[in-house]
């Protein structure tokens, strides 16, 4: 009976260490759960503590960006610079191009001024654009554009402590491009791209080239099938409007030499070929009519043929070509 009153006492007091182990452990994990969630509220009121201080900074809430820089004074300088990284397609039955670019502007605004000991710039995506003023530019002759937005909107903001901006965004652009097509395949055309403040005058808004003709720089890689490039410049003139005034309007021009010897092959000397074939009738004897008509027949057929097809891939133009 003693034995087993022992036996007793030292199983309850297992079961007692045992409890208390477990409660511990269950403690310590509660204690880690509760540290990691005030951690994670931490890091979050971080955040919204850093987007408020970088507001506050720029002050935005405290000026009226509706209207630009130095309202009723001087015009507003913004300087251009294009990086054009593709030229994708040109098309004679439309008579346009379409175009890829790096477009920046680049001016002051002393309300987005903000101090730094280090005097270095800030950085923002597209959403901080739609909250102050950037220049109206838009392409003249545009028949189609879009701004990239994969995987997102293709703008940069960047913001220097004097109140510089540099304003970026990566457009593709199908625009007019006037052709003329006398001297077809033999041709040469001259294409522009022009850019233009929709609403500022000359009088509110100075649109220029920042660097003269280094403010347009091109990919080395950039080919076309059918074109040869030969040369990129800028340019720039007012234009007038009567009813509105004058604009500034900056030019891009790049000239285009057609190849030559796709046509050689696909026009020219087929329409040799049939023309030598045609010299075959002198030599058959003119009593051998069912011989003479078919081989005439069959040249005019082909040539009409040809015709037909390179006109296919052209404008209806009313004058002369070279082909």
């Amino acid at each position: 009976m003693l034995c087993s009153g022992r036996s007793l006492q030292v199983l309850v007091l297992w079961l007692t260490l045992i409890l208390t182990v477990d409660s511990r452990r269950t403690r310590s994990r509660t204690k880690r759960w509760s540290a990691g969630m005030l951690l994670s509220k931490k890091i979050m009121d971080g955040t919204k503590s850093q987007k408020l201080k970088t507001s506050h900074l720029l002050r935005i809430d405290e000026h009226d960006f509706t209207m630009r820089p130095a309202f009723a004074g001087p015009a507003v300088p913004v300087g251009v610079d294009v990086q054009v990284e593709s030229l994708d397609s040109i098309s004679e039955v439309d008579m346009d191009f379409t175009m890829t670019l790096y477009l920046r502007h680049y001016w002051k605004d002393e309300r987005l001024a903000f101090p730094s000991a280090t005097n270095k710039s800030m950085t923002f995506d597209g959403r901080l654009v739609k909250k102050i003023w950037v220049p109206d530019v838009f392409f003249v002759h545009s028949k189609r554009s879009f701004i990239h937005d994969t995987t997102t909107d293709n703008i940069m903001l960047r913001v220097f402590p004097d109140g510089h901006v540099l304003y970026s965004l990566r457009v593709t652009v199908t625009a007019a491009c006037n052709m003329d097509f006398s001297r077809f395949p033999l041709d040469s055309q001259t294409c522009t791209l022009e850019l233009e403040s929709y609403a500022y005058t000359d009088e509110d808004l100075m649109l220029y080239w920042k660097s003269g003709d280094e403010s347009l720089s091109t990919d080395d890689r950039i080919s076309l099938s059918q074109f040869l490039i030969q040369k990129f410049h800028t340019t720039s003139r007012l234009a007038f409007y009567s009813s509105t005034g004058s604009y500034n309007r900056l030019y891009i021009n790049f000239t285009l030499r057609r190849h030559i010897f796709f046509f050689l092959l696909q026009t020219y000397f087929p329409a040799t070929l049939m023309v030598m074939l045609s010299w075959v009738s002198f030599w058959i004897d003119r009593r051998a009519v069912p011989a003479r008509v078919p081989l005439g027949i069959t040249t005019v057929l082909t040539m009409s043929t040809i015709i037909t097809g390179v006109n296919a891939s052209m404008p209806r133009v009313s004058y002369i070509k070279a082909s």
